[in-house]
C-alpha cells in the first residue's frame, strides 16, 4: 500500500445502488461508470468514515478472501477511481 491517506468521492457524482453494483454519474462529463461488487464496497468506504485497515477488512469479509488479497483489490479499485476522475486528494 502506497499511501495510507484514501481519497474522497467528488461531490458531483450522482450515486445509484444496482443491486450489488453502483452507478454513478459525472454530470461535467456525462459519463456513466459503472462498479462492480468489489468496487462497490470501496466506494462506499470512501464515503463513510472507513480508514485504509477497515476497507481492506470489509472487501476481505465480504468476499471470503485474505487481506493480501483484499489489499490489492483496495489498490486496483483506487487506480481505478483515480484514473477516471472520481476521485479527489485530500
Amino acid at each position: 500500500m502506497s499511501s495510507t491517506t484514501l481519497p474522497v468521492p467528488r461531490t458531483d457524482l450522482l450515486e445509484r445502488p444496482l443491486e450489488e453494483e453502483m452507478a454513478l454519474f459525472d454530470v461535467e462529463s456525462g459519463v456513466v461508470h459503472t462498479l462492480n461488487p468489489s468496487a462497490t464496497i470501496v466506494w462506499q468506504g470512501l464515503t463513510g468514515s472507513l480508514d485504509r485497515a477497515q476497507l481492506v477488512a470489509a472487501l476481505a469479509e465480504a468476499f471470503g478472501i485474505d487481506d493480501r488479497e483484499a489489499e490489492r483489490g483496495v489498490e486496483e479499485a483506487l487506480t481505478q477511481f483515480r484514473r477516471a476522475n472520481l476521485v479527489e486528494e485530500e
